[in-house]
C-alpha cells in the first residue's frame, strides 16, 4: 500500500469517527464549581435532566444538539455534548448563543439505580395485568344490583380528579410515559367503576338517563356517607345500652325531662331509633332483676373494657340526671357498677369482691319450700347441712335487699362475702 493510499484511509477513518453521533453516558453530573448537582438519564434521541430542586427538563435531539422548547415560545433551552462525559447549557433567545454552565460526569448510576429503573419498567406491565383482574371479578357482576350498590361513586368520580393531573404531569412535565401509562390504567378503572356503581349495567335500569342514573347514584351515596362514621363512633351494644338506660330511668317511678333529654341525646348521637319516652310514670315499672339480667347479657356480648368502663359512667350520670338519686337507683348503681368491675377485672386477671346470697332451710318443709320457689337453684351440702345459693351480688346493699326478700318468706337467709 502506498503511502497516498493510507494517508486516504486514514482521513476516511478519522471522518467515520467524527461522524458517529456522541451519547451522553447518564449519571451524576456537577458544574466546575462543584455546587450544583443534575441527574442525567440519556439515549440518542433524547436527554432527560432532573435538577436539585426535582424538577425535570426534557430535551430532543436536532442535528447534533439537543433542544427544549420554551413555554414562553421565545426560543429554547439548549445542551450541548462536548463529550461522553461532559455537556453544556445555553439558552438560544438571541444570536449569539449564550452559554449557561457545563456540567461533567463524577458519577455513574450504581446497581440499585438499575434495578430500581428495571422494577418501573415492570411495574407497568405488572399494573395492567392488575387492572385486568381487578375489572374482571367487578365486570361478570356488574348486572347485580347489590353488586352496584357496594361501589362508592363517589370514590370513583374521584379517581379522575387524581388521575388526570398525574397523566398530563407525566405526559408534558415530567416526560415519564410509565408513570403516565398507569394513570391511563387509573382513568379506565375509574370509567369503568363509575359506570358500575351508577346501575347502568343493571337490568332493571334500562332506559333510564345516563345522568338521571348518575345523579340517583349521588343521592344514595349521600344517604349512605356517615354510615361508617357511625359505625366507628357508635359503641358495641349501643342498642342495650340504651335500653339499660331507659329502664335505669324507670326504677325510681318517674322519668324526669333531665333523664329523658340524656337518653334521647345518646340515641341522637349513635344514630339508634327509639320510642317516644314521656316523662311522668313510666309505662312499666322497671324490674331490678330484669335489668340485672339485661346488663349481665351485655356483658355477656364481651364489649371492649374501656366501652364498659364507660357505661358505668352513662349509668352514674342517669342516677344523678334529675338531682336525686333514690335508694332504689343507688342500689341499681352500686350493683350494676360491682358487675362491671367484676368484668373488666375480669378481662384484666384481677379479683373483686363479692357478696354471696345463701338460704339455709332449718328443716324439710323448708328446703322444699325453696326448691319450688326458686327453680333449677344450687344447693350444696356444707358442714353436715343443705344450702342454696341464691345468687352473686356486687353490692353489699343489693344482696341485703335480696336477703330481705326471702326474710319475709320466713327462711334463714344471709350474704357473705367471697373474693371472685
Amino acid at each position: 500500500m502506498t503511502s497516498s493510499n493510507k494517508y486516504v484511509l486514514s482521513i476516511i477513518l478519522v471522518s467515520s469517527l467524527f461522524a458517529q453521533k456522541i451519547e451522553l453516558s447518564s449519571g451524576f453530573y456537577h458544574d466546575k464549581n462543584q455546587k450544583d448537582s443534575i441527574e442525567v438519564v440519556s439515549s440518542l434521541e433524547k436527554i432527560d435532566l432532573q435538577l436539585t430542586n426535582g424538577s425535570k427538563l426534557r430535551f430532543f435531539r436536532e442535528d447534533n444538539e439537543y433542544k427544549m422548547q420554551n413555554l414562553t415560545n421565545d426560543g429554547f433551552t439548549g445542551l450541548r455534548l462536548l463529550n461522553n462525559n461532559k455537556f453544556e447549557l445555553y439558552y438560544d433567545h438571541s444570536l449569539p448563543k449564550s452559554s449557561f454552565n457545563s456540567y461533567e460526569l463524577y458519577k455513574k448510576p450504581g446497581v440499585l439505580n438499575k434495578v430500581i429503573a428495571f422494577l418501573v419498567t415492570s411495574a407497568l406491565f405488572i399494573s395492567i395485568f392488575q387492572f385486568y383482574l381487578k375489572l374482571n371479578k367487578v365486570w361478570k357482576r356488574r348486572t347485580i344490583a347489590e353488586v352496584a350498590n357496594s361501589i362508592s361513586i363517589v370514590a370513583a368520580l374521584l379517581g379522575f380528579t387524581v388521575g388526570f393531573p398525574f397523566l398530563l404531569n407525566s405526559l408534558f412535565i415530567s416526560g415519564d410515559y410509565p408513570a403516565a401509562g398507569k394513570s391511563v390504567l387509573g382513568l379506565g378503572m375509574a370509567v369503568m367503576m363509575t359506570l358500575i356503581s351508577m346501575g347502568y349495567f343493571v337490568e332493571e335500569n334500562k332506559g333510564k338517563n345516563f345522568f338521571r342514573l348518575l345523579f340517583d347514584a349521588l343521592g344514595a351515596e349521600k344517604n349512605e356517607s356517615t354510615d361508617l362514621l357511625s359505625a366507628m363512633l357508635r359503641p358495641q351494644g349501643a342498642t342495650k345500652i340504651i335500653e339499660i338506660l331507659t329502664q335505669l330511668a324507670a326504677i325510681d317511678e318517674e322519668v324526669a325531662q333531665e333523664e329523658v333529654d340524656l337518653i334521647n341525646d345518646f340515641a341522637s348521637k349513635w344514630r339508634i331509633n327509639i320510642p317516644e319516652i314521656k316523662v311522668g310514670a313510666p309505662g312499666k315499672i322497671t324490674n331490678l332483676v330484669e335489668l340485672k339480667a339485661l346488663v349481665q347479657s351485655y356483658l355477656d356480648e364481651k364489649p371492649d373494657v374501656e366501652v364498659a368502663q364507660n357505661l358505668v359512667d352513662l349509668i352514674n350520670m342517669m342516677a344523678e340526671a334529675d338531682d336525686e338519686v333514690t335508694d332504689e337507683e343507688a342500689m341499681a348503681v352500686g350493683e350494676f357498677t360491682g358487675m362491671i368491675g367484676h368484668y373488666v377485672s375480669q378481662e384484666k386477671g384481677g379479683s373483686i369482691d363479692a357478696f354471696e346470697v345463701v338460704i339455709v332451710p332449718q328443716n324439710e318443709n323448708q328446703s322444699n319450700a325453696v326448691k319450688e320457689l326458686i327453680p333449677n337453684i344450687d344447693s350444696v351440702k356444707k358442714q353436715g347441712g343443705e344450702i342454696f345459693i341464691v345468687g352473686t351480688f356486687y353490692s353489699e346493699d343489693y344482696a341485703e335487699a335480696v336477703c330481705g326478700k326471702y326474710i319475709s318468706l320466713g327462711l334463714f337467709t344471709n350474704s357473705i362475702k367471697v373474693k371472685i
